[in-house]
């Protein structure tokens, strides 16, 4: 019997639509989050921290700065600082490819931030997933790890935190 095969880009553009549904409408589902992998790492994130995800734009390099700020990207007339999340986080630096994805931070956080994930993984829901105890220390930024079904370890990050930390915001190197 014959597979159907999956149409990865369709997918992404399905996970997109619903982010912005829930988006316009001002209201996001408490449980619901949005799988991203970083580095080796998959991370939930809140869907109403994000405004946008998109594929990665053209980079503005900024020269003198830290090896994880990638630069300027304009979006729509708007310019975001772009982050190597992977290599703010302490992995090997993302190398940006066609699974890649840029999420926006929302505009409440005051910060044209944009953040480079590896890949989107999809949404996912808390209630589905089962709260683990973390017994060794952990930035302020990563709040839960949970357990999925399959028992795939996620970590949620708190895109506020991040974006407030002292080391985000120094850039120069």
């Amino acid at each position: 019997m014959a597979r159907k095969k999956l149409n990865l880009q369709a997918y992404q553009q399905d996970i997109l639509a619903r982010l912005k549904s829930v988006s316009e409408s001002g209201r996001a589902l408490s449980s619901s989050r949005l799988g991203v992998r970083i580095g080796a790492i998959d991370w939930l994130v809140a869907l109403d921290d994000i405004s946008e995800v998109l594929p990665v734009p053209n980079i503005m390099r900024v020269p003198l700065t830290r090896s994880w700020f990638m630069g300027m990207v304009n979006v729509r007339g708007n310019l975001y600082a772009l982050t190597d999340l992977a290599g703010f986080l302490g992995y090997p630096s993302a190398v940006a490819t066609s699974e890649s994805r840029v999420l926006l931070a929302h505009g409440r956080f005051g910060i044209n931030a944009g953040l480079l994930v590896d890949r989107l993984i999809g949404l996912r829901n808390l209630e589905d997933m089962q709260a683990q105890q973390v017994v060794e220390e952990k930035p302020a930024w990563q709040l839960q790890r949970y357990t999925d079904g399959s028992n795939k370890n996620w970590d949620e990050l708190d895109l506020e935190i991040l974006l407030t930390q002292k080391d985000f915001m120094q850039v120069a190197a």
